[in-house]
């Protein structure tokens, strides 16, 4: 029996992280500032930004479509080399972030729509680009209908950079939500990889190509206490908790033996992979 991949998506993976628009909105805006401190450093920045100039066309005449820009992690840089780019970023925290570095870089081809990718329309809230990119931030409710739209609103390439392998911190995820779900299996935190969305695209007749690349992640956290605020907001995020003095006491336990202690902070650092699916938009 062949396994419809966009349904096996939405039964399984659809508002796993986030319960509502709200609950995905509140967390980014209130994780923004950190987000950015442990991304905007990174050299695989550079080495995609390499690839992307020299596959993907980028050019002053070239239009990008970006979605879920967060603080700016490639649209700076992008938009440094190109005509204009576009963004579609639903967290107000990120937004600030990306115009303060804006003004910084006294870049003013960079359009923003304060939208969640579900909810924009082509034709309405943007019109076709040369290229459409999503880093990490295809949280969405139905895979298969925005990589349609992806494919859509694009006029030469898509490009998608996600998970190569189950996400860094799946870990330590497990072993917290251990303690504060007490194996809920509605609660369950589900990872998504590449080879998902892949599998989706492959399904609708999008026949991508994949690059596998070795990807550092790194959290740096002031205290434990914000470690732990940092946890248990995600855990909230996906549905009402109420963690006593003694789960929170856990957590800490299991943070302080997770995270490594330095002078002046604790950090989270472990390699995983990086996918980067792209296509050749067919006319």
């Amino acid at each position: 029996m062949e396994i419809d991949w966009a349904e096996h998506f939405r039964k399984n993976y659809a508002k796993t992280q986030f319960k509502s628009e709200t609950e995905s909105k509140n967390f980014w805006d209130s994780f923004s500032k950190n987000y950015a401190k442990n991304v905007l450093k990174n050299e695989r920045i550079e080495k995609n930004m390499n690839y992307f100039k020299n596959n993907f066309e980028l050019d002053e005449n070239t239009s990008i479509l970006e979605i879920g820009p967060g603080p700016g992690t490639y649209t700076i840089p992008l938009a440094k080399e190109v005509k204009e780019v576009t963004v579609i970023e639903q967290s107000t925290g990120m937004i600030d972030i990306l115009k303060n570095r804006m003004e910084e870089e006294g870049l003013t081809n960079i359009n923003i729509i304060n939208k969640r990718w579900d909810d924009v329309q082509l034709g309405n809230d943007f019109l076709n680009h040369d290229i459409v990119f999503s880093s990490y931030s295809l949280g969405v409710d139905d895979m298969e209908d925005s990589l349609k739209k992806m494919n859509d609103a694009a006029k030469k390439y898509c490009c998608i950079l996600t998970f190569g392998t189950r996400q860094a911190w799946k870990e330590i995820y497990n072993k917290i939500g251990e303690v504060l779900i007490e194996n809920d299996e509605n609660r369950k935190e589900f990872g998504l990889t590449y080879i998902l969305i892949y599998n989706i695209l492959h399904q609708i007749g999008i026949y991508a190509d994949v690059k596998i690349t070795e990807k550092p992640f790194s959290q740096v956290f002031c205290d434990l206490d914000e470690a732990v605020s940092h946890y248990l907001e995600r855990f909230k995020a996906r549905g009402k908790i109420y963690p006593t003095k003694e789960q929170i006491s856990k957590v800490k336990d299991i943070l302080s033996t997770e995270l490594t202690k330095t002078e002046d902070s604790f950090k989270f650092e472990k390699f995983s992979k990086e996918a980067m699916i792209y296509w050749k938009k067919e006319i």
